[in-house]
């Protein structure tokens, strides 16, 4: 068994290197062959794994068993990985770069170091030993709105197959999270009527009608400061935030259509369908005043991508006091989303504890400490031995 003082097993680092390798990169690159490598390497150790595919069939999740489909921890990871076009990175991105107590790669943080740990314990502990069953979960397409774990918790939901608890290996510095904050993105889309901008009385403008939402939403945001605090947040309220508006096509032109994306992130207290019922409101009442001027125009808004909070229950309780028997530090909740909240949504108690610090995710020369990969690889086998 490793103690957490000391150096990352070979195992582990060999892992992180092969699985560094593979660029999978959100929702444009399979990751099919990294699973087939895991995959191998599971069944070799007697695990019977099982698939769920994108739609289009190039990514997929893999879900692997050992002692049986009740019962026992989940250790879920998604492979995929952001993109590092437009990053300056000083070293090769999808090579594994050991600079010291530094092990550089995109992925090394988020999440490929903790997918390292899984593969190396499960390779090496005495399976026979175990008193429960182990499950393992690797997905896809988390980057980009947790899209492949639905479809694995549907397919495991439908099999009869449910883990007593679920470790979410996402970078917290080994720390015990049981809180996050839930998501929801949107897509805003204003459909006017263009005009010469020297007759722009005849026009019906989609660029100030989507700046006027804009604004509220800035007034809403604002409001959900005031409606619920929760210090263990380190931004204690939930937030709405518009990042991303386009419109027009010409200095001379009343612009015909415009668009904005915004971004609501919520307490765990917070019922997000409230939170957003003045900004539909508003919507409703703008379009109104629009098609009295142009009966086609139009404000839709478009929910692109909504993941639950994760909430901290007393169902999770056992599972925490194991992770801090097994040398887990001891942690608050985060602002960041994670599958974990799906897991939890379906009725698998879950935690977030993995390698790594947050700050270094989705950066150029992301690392990982072999320390925190020491760390989560003697946690998890003291957890699965216990």
């Amino acid at each position: 068994m490793l103690d957490a003082s000391t150096d990352c097993s070979a195992a582990a680092l060999s892992w992180l290197a092969t699985l560094i390798a593979f660029p999978t990169i959100s929702g444009s690159s399979s990751n099919l062959d990294l699973l087939r490598l895991a995959e191998q390497a599971l069944r070799a150790r007697g695990f019977a794994v099982r698939y769920t595919y994108s739609p289009d069939g190039k990514r997929a999740n893999l879900y692997a068993s050992h002692g049986g489909a009740t019962g026992g921890i989940l250790l879920s990871g998604h492979t995929d990985v952001v993109p590092v076009a437009g990053q300056d990175w000083s070293r090769p991105s999808f090579t594994l770069t050991e600079d010291g107590e530094r092990l550089y790669g995109r992925g090394a943080c988020d999440m490929k170091g903790f997918l390292a740990c899984v593969l190396a314990v499960l390779q090496r502990i005495d399976l026979a030993a175990l008193r429960q069953p182990v499950h393992v979960a690797f997905t896809y397409d988390e980057e980009i709105g947790c899209v492949g774990v639905r479809g694995l918790i549907k397919d495991l939901a439908e099999a009869g197959i449910r883990p007593a608890a679920c470790i979410v290996g996402e970078p917290t510095r080994m720390a015990v999270i049981r809180a996050h904050k839930g998501r929801q993105a949107w897509r805003c889309c204003v459909q006017g009527r263009a005009a010469h901008s020297s007759l722009s009385g005849t026009g019906v403008n989609a660029a100030e009608t989507a700046c006027e939402l804009v604004a509220d939403i800035a007034r809403q945001a604002r409001q959900l400061q005031r409606d619920e605090v929760d210090e263990n947040f380190l931004v204690p309220y939930s937030t709405m935030a518009v990042c991303r508006v386009h419109g027009g096509t010409a200095t001379n032109v009343i612009p015909e259509a415009a668009e904005f994306d915004f971004d609501l992130r919520f307490l765990p207290s917070t019922d997000p369908e409230r939170a957003l019922a003045p900004v539909h409101e508003r919507a409703a009442a703008l379009q109104a005043g629009m098609r009295d001027r142009e009966p086609e125009a139009r404000i839709t808004l478009e929910r692109r991508t909504a993941v639950p909070a994760l909430t901290a229950r007393p169902d999770e309780d056992r599972l925490v006091q194991a992770l801090f028997a097994a040398g887990a530090a001891g942690g608050s909740h985060v602002a960041f989303t994670t599958e974990g909240g799906l897991y939890q949504a379906a009725g698998i108690p879950t935690v977030i504890c993995g390698p790594g610090d947050i700050a270094q995710a989705h950066t150029a020369d992301e690392f990982v400490l072999r320390s925190q990969l020491a760390a989560c690889e003697s946690v998890l086998e003291r957890v699965l031995l216990a």
